[in-house]
């Protein structure tokens, strides 16, 4: 199987089903299979040289039957982040080596000068007949399936090179484990060229036959109806959105009975939001883990199969290892590097052997770069980023456990810590808060505060209080711009 192969059975299958809702119509699969070839067959008629087409394009039906469009022309698609800066989205356009593009009329201009070939999703597209299908050519496993740029935090973007059977494989074990069937209605609004919306409001459905609505745009009171009017059944999003979600669901009144899964992924949950959520909604909402180099789930809490501050048992299809700096398994309970191996680890960096060589061990191990620990029940814990550990006195303090803390004060909306140097300590924490709305706080008070929960050499040393934190294009609080300031 691949991913061409199971998109053309899915949409003979369920031809006459409702495939996809967006902002422009309602399309059935066989109108998307069509789309797909008619894309295919627009592309044929372009002269491009390179292997791999990007995608830049709004969460939509376009999104959906380019990807396979591209696919059946025996390129890769490279999904590109429409919220880069111009330097950036520049710097992946020559990294990847991309000729041409897929976009809109919207974001067409910003292309001009910098890609050869630039395919319209809003073009003319008469007296172009669609690529036959027994034309199309299915590819195998091993082959590319897509190239994701990861948003880069000390340096620029890095593709990672993800394939047929990573993809496939890592939904094998979330269809196993979220028991998701054709029956399901999805809700898109994590955009598409993250790897954790891509994986499971794009490819998740079509293997399926599920619907997905999709959003361009995240806005509280319009997820909300959303769920009411299409009866919305599973959703996937970020901590940052379920606490917009939770401030709407409290002053307004929406049926949202339909709700069976709503998972939290892309960076720790805070306890608050949890708490809130869970006392708010008819069903609870559970956490899960992954990263681009994995296709996007390594585990994940269920509401049958659940621990509190847990980030689940890994998915049944890969194994997980804690190890020491040395590569040895640590015992239960001890904390170490989280590596992963399995069906759904990428190919490798995108011309970045050495890079590549650094992060998978000779044996097939990922190296995640997060820190965390198994329990006796092989529930998995995360403690913090390696990069992000805080060394104070030759001791690793985790940013999550402070934020964890100061985030459970009932004035506090978000928070994110640092470390900052310190000539006597090497470093210590710095906390920067940004209060609910209406709400006042003094230094001294939260100090007060976190007194009750932290010992004193992980209280914060310094409080610096925002109107709101910077957030990247897929709203994870943007510490490296916390940092630069």
């Amino acid at each position: 199987m691949t991913l061409i192969k199971t998109f053309l059975d899915t949409c003979k299958k369920h031809a006459k089903k409702i495939a996809v809702v967006d902002l422009h119509g309602t399309y059935t699969y066989e109108d998307i299979r069509k789309e797909a070839l008619l894309y295919a067959a627009r592309l044929s008629l372009i002269n491009i040289s390179s292997n791999h087409i990007g995608i830049l394009l709004p969460n939509g039906k376009d999104f959906v039957t380019s990807f396979y469009g591209v696919l059946m022309t025996e390129k890769t698609p490279v999904p590109l982040n429409y919220l880069l800066s111009p330097q950036q989205l520049s710097f992946v356009i020559q990294n990847a080596e991309m000729d041409t593009i897929v976009t809109n009329t919207v974001f067409s201009p910003q292309m001009q000068g910098h890609i050869k070939n630039i395919l319209l999703s809003d073009g003319n597209k008469d007296n172009i007949t669609p690529m036959e299908e027994d034309r199309v050519k299915l590819g195998n496993m091993e082959e590319l399936a897509a190239i994701l740029y990861t948003s880069g935090t000390d340096t620029n973007p890095k593709g990672v090179m993800l394939t047929h059977r990573n993809f496939l494989k890592n939904l094998e074990g979330c269809i196993s484990a979220f028991k998701f069937t054709e029956r399901d209605i999805l809700l898109g609004i994590l955009p598409l060229f993250h790897t954790y919306a891509l994986t499971t409001n794009l490819i998740l459905p079509v293997c399926m036959g599920a619907t997905v609505i999709y959003h361009e745009r995240f806005s509280g009171p319009k997820v909300l109806e959303a769920i009411e009017n299409h009866k919305i059944t599973s959703l996937f999003a970020i901590p940052s959105m379920y606490r917009v979600l939770l401030r709407t669901a409290k002053t307004s009144n929406y049926n949202l009975s339909s709700l069976k899964l709503c998972t939290s992924g892309g960076e720790p949950l805070p306890g608050d939001v949890l708490e809130s959520f869970n006392k708010t909604f008819s069903v609870p909402l559970t956490e899960g883990y992954g990263l681009t180099e994995a296709t996007a789930i390594v585990s994940v809490n269920l509401p049958d199969k659940f621990k509190y501050g847990s980030i689940g048992p890994p998915l049944n299809n890969l194994e997980i290892k804690i190890a020491d700096d040395n590569g040895y398994p640590q015992p239960k309970n001890n904390e170490g590097e989280i590596w992963v191996k399995g069906p759904n680890v990428m190919k490798g960096y995108f011309k970045l052997p050495a890079e590549t060589k650094k992060t998978i061990t000779s044996d097939g191990w990922l190296k995640t770069g997060d820190y965390g620990k198994l329990d006796e029940e092989g529930f998995l814990w995360i403690t913090g980023r390696k990069k992000e550990l805080i060394i104070i006195s030759g001791e690793n303090v985790s940013p999550n456990e402070i934020e964890h803390v100061i985030s459970g004060y009932e004035k506090v909306f978000e928070v994110a810590v640092l470390g900052v140097s310190d000539k006597v300590r090497g470093e210590v924490p710095k906390a920067f808060i940004a209060l609910r709305e209406n709400m006042t706080c003094s230094e001294s008070e939260i100090k007060e505060y976190c007194a009750k929960y932290l010992p004193l050499y992980k209280m914060p040393r310094y409080f610096e209080f925002l109107k709101e934190l910077p957030h990247g294009p897929t709203g994870k609080v943007l510490k490296r711009a916390l940092k630069q300031e």
